[in-house]
């Protein structure tokens, strides 16, 4: 650790301002699930090649390194599938009291990947060097479909970064700090969202060999967050030939948020009073194990939302949503239930891992983004002023985290 001192001259009075430089250890993302893009969704022992840009960047209020993770994971030859990355993570926190003036080292904060796997199962790519990337470890091809469940066989990378040398500074005069619990933050945005509904529907009358039904899967927030329904138009038929499934009357339970280390983790459970998928049969006669009924109790979709501050104001991080699902999952085929339900398990996880990402793409929308960052920012402030804390706050500069409570920096 070394210590720097400014000497700065005005209208003859001396100034002295400290700052340090430290080495710190970026934190390493959990592994990542790329999207699947393009293709079959297996890799079929064709690499897969993988090619992109991770960079680091100094937050707008001068307190978080974040990292932006772009990269893509294409089969060579086959069929081109495909599978990318999108998205950020937070990978450093200033301490209290400071702000980050600079990056020391390494020289540049990007690093560029291009690199073909030679082999399945997971492999070491090597960064070049004098970035801010060490290595990344790329679980490729595997024994199954390669991309869109999430599962321990599924492909994934994870990032790990070069230790970096910070340069830190006092805080910018008129920023005071604030702490915040976790708890109570995730309070705010619990009672934003308190009263929102919402539902899951494909299933209709039959027109032509299909049953599909449009306009009917939705969500509404609270007229506070959003007036309009958001429809999921990208909910589609399931197609397991000869048969079709489809989403059938599956009604929003609750909605709340609580806090999950760095993020804010809301829990969107729905139920359906019957079966949550429903199968129609094309062609009878190919159907050889009938059409079973799928149950998916308990189906959950978790939205982890990371803080953020932008424009005077407290929001989230749009490329840092991270969204999972679960259930318990069954099919009931008579007695060919134990063959039918593997059969049909890998479509329908599939179809819906991919409906969980409308969730998100409703979060990044930039009205719902607006409307939820100014109901937290008035939560938060209100916060800031009461008890004289620090009743002329009028922005939000930056928020850090700070074990079981978040550090907000105002203006």
């Amino acid at each position: 650790m070394k210590k720097v001192i400014f000497l700065i001259l005005l209208s003859g009075i001396s100034f002295f301002v400290y700052s340090q430089r430290t080495l710190v250890a970026p934190t390493n993302p959990a592994r990542i699930f790329p999207k699947w893009a393009a293709g079959d969704r297996d890799f079929w022992g064709h690499g897969p090649r993988v090619t992109g840009d991770i960079r680091v960047v100094i937050s707008e209020g001068k307190s978080q390194l974040i990292a932006f993770i772009n990269l893509r994971l294409e089969e060579i030859g086959g069929d081109a599938s495909a599978a990318s990355i999108d998205e950020t993570r937070l990978i450093y926190n200033a301490p209290a009291g400071k702000q980050i003036r600079a990056v020391i080292t390494p020289a540049s904060l990007a690093s560029h990947i291009d690199f073909k796997m030679p082999k399945g199962g997971m492999n070491r790519i090597n960064a070049p060097r004098g970035g801010p990337v060490s290595h990344l470890l790329v679980n490729g091809d595997t024994g199954g479909l390669d991309i869109g469940n999430n599962t321990e066989d599924d492909s994934h990378v994870s990032v790990i970064f070069n230790g970096m040398v910070v340069e830190l500074e006092p805080l910018t005069t008129g920023v005071r700090e604030t702490i915040i619990s976790k708890a109570l933050f995730a309070g705010i945005l619990s009672g934003q969202l308190r009263g929102t509904t919402g539902r899951l529907n494909t299933y209709g009358p039959r027109h032509g060999d299909s049953w599909f039904l449009e306009h009917d899967s939705w969500i509404k927030f609270p007229d506070a967050i959003r007036r309009d329904k958001i429809f999921f138009e990208q909910l589609q038929e399931i197609r397991i030939l000869p048969r079709r499934y489809y989403y059938n009357d599956i009604n929003l339970q609750s909605i709340t948020a609580r806090a999950n280390n760095q993020y804010l983790r809301i829990s969107v459970n729905w139920e359906s009073d019957g079966p949550e998928a429903r199968g129609e049969c094309v062609d009878d006669a190919g159907c050889m194990f009938g059409t079973p009924t799928v149950q998916l109790n308990d189906f959950k979709i978790t939205i982890d939302v990371r803080p953020a501050a932008a424009g005077g104001k407290l929001t989230y991080d749009v490329f840092d949503i991270q969204v999972e699902f679960g259930y318990n999952y069954s099919a009931d085929c008579g007695i060919l239930t134990a063959l039918c339900t593997e059969i049909f398990k890998d479509p329908l996880m599939n179809a819906f891992f991919q409906s969980r990402f409308m969730l998100a793409q409703v979060l990044q929308a930039d009205e719902t983004k607006t409307q939820i960052a100014d109901a937290l920012t008035r939560g938060v402030l209100d916060y800031v002023h009461s008890f004289g804390r620090f009743p002329e706050a009028t922005q939000i500069v930056d928020i850090t985290d700070s074990g079981n409570n978040l550090l907000i920096r105002c203006r």
